[in-house]
């Protein structure tokens, strides 16, 4: 019995560090900003699945934070995205930047009875899409949580709403841990440090 209890607290905690958020990039752009990106988590939006996360440009003059939507499913150039806050108003906000590029699904074989089926590796289209949030609208977030949102890429709209708030948490924790990271920035070492 305790055997049992140990291995269910054990798959818990193996589930909950898998889920876990952290940063994914820290690093100096060419232009001497500063970009802090966390890693992105999988949410349903009207039967298909999206990954968000955030980042931030920090310069000397002002922080741009964007909002990172991707997807095996197309996001237009035109791509719109709405939040139905908590308290009923609504953010909109159109896509900044599309990119599309290929990701390799792996090829896998499929048995029924005697009879295997072997489907290739194959290339599929990977869309990455960039949305400009102001720091009014993440307070906003913050405050108020994200009760529907709504993906429009222009030929057809996809809903989803929440019934305790998943992606309004996740957006306010990713703000929280690039925060905490622009406060204690990680110091560079020079390639010759204790060589």
């Amino acid at each position: 019995m305790n055997r049992i209890i140990f291995f269910i607290i054990l798959l818990g905690l193996t589930s909950i560090n898998l889920s876990a958020q952290k940063i994914s990039v820290d690093r100096i752009e060419e232009d001497g900003s500063h970009q802090i990106m966390t890693n992105t988590m999988d949410f349903y939006v009207g039967e298909r699945i999206y990954s968000f996360g955030m980042k931030v440009f920090e310069t000397t003059h002002s922080n741009n934070w964007l909002l990172l939507i991707s997807s095996k499913f197309n996001i237009s150039n035109n791509c719109k995205v709405l939040f139905k806050l908590g308290n009923g108003e609504i953010l909109y906000i159109p896509v900044n930047n599309v990119h599309i590029g290929k990701i390799k699904k792996p090829a896998y074989g499929v048995t029924i009875g005697n009879i295997t089926t072997f489907h290739p590796e194959t290339e599929i289209e990977h869309y990455s899409s960039v949305y400009e949030l102001s720091e009014t609208d993440m307070d906003k977030i913050d405050t108020h949580g994200i009760k529907k949102i709504r993906i429009s890429n222009g030929s057809e709209i996809r809903d989803k709403t929440y019934t305790n708030n998943p992606l309004g948490k996740f957006l306010t924790r990713c703000r929280k841990i690039i925060k905490k990271r622009m406060e204690n920035p990680i110091t560079p070492k020079n390639l010759f440090d204790d060589f």
